[in-house]
């Protein structure tokens, strides 16, 4: 995903490029497990909503997505970080400027990189389905001037989604490192 570029960063992509491997290659939860949908932006996952307890339980009881179960939510913290957010609010501020969705995006972000042979998306109702076809299938490219201010965002954290600032001052047990595996 746009905040998920490891793949680029430790050699996987080029080993499997046509020029070495020529394997495909998979565009893994490109969404981020909704979180580059821009639906947690203004109100945190449940198992984030730390501040308003109430409201936590009632996106427990009627999930916006997969960040609102207790299953996906409480393994998926590494799209939750602070870093990860950080992110996901300034593509979003992109994608505001180029007046697409966030998803859009994401997802266009996915098809433009010649590594891919194919994205995996999720969907949890055919509105999403149809957005996904309809971005996958737009032949117009992104601009340069947007694909370069993209990966602007990407170097400032190259991998976010590694990134806590959840750890104790002294790294001596106390704070968390990586994410909570139940």
């Amino acid at each position: 995903s746009i905040i998920d570029r490891k793949s680029e960063e430790n050699g996987v992509a080029e080993a499997a490029s046509p020029y070495n491997e020529n394997v495909g290659f998979m565009a893994y939860n490109a969404l981020a497990g909704g979180m580059l949908t821009g639906k947690y932006m203004d109100v945190p996952s449940a198992m984030d909503d730390l501040a308003n307890r109430d409201r936590a339980m009632s996106s427990l009881r009627s999930p916006r997505g997969r960040m609102d179960t207790r299953g996906w939510g409480g393994t998926l913290f590494r799209y939750r970080t602070d870093a990860a957010q950080e992110a996901i609010r300034d593509y979003k501020k992109l994608a505001d400027k180029y007046k697409m969705t966030l998803t859009e995006l994401s997802l266009r972000w996915c098809r433009e990189r010649t590594m891919l042979t194919t994205t995996l998306v999720g969907h949890t109702n055919m509105n999403q389905l149809d957005d996904s076809i309809k971005y996958f299938t737009d032949k117009q490219r992104l601009p340069d001037d947007l694909m370069w201010e993209i990966d602007r965002i990407h170097m400032r954290n190259r991998l976010p989604i590694f990134s806590n600032n959840r750890v104790g001052s002294d790294w001596d047990g106390s704070g968390e490192i990586g994410e909570n595996i139940p």
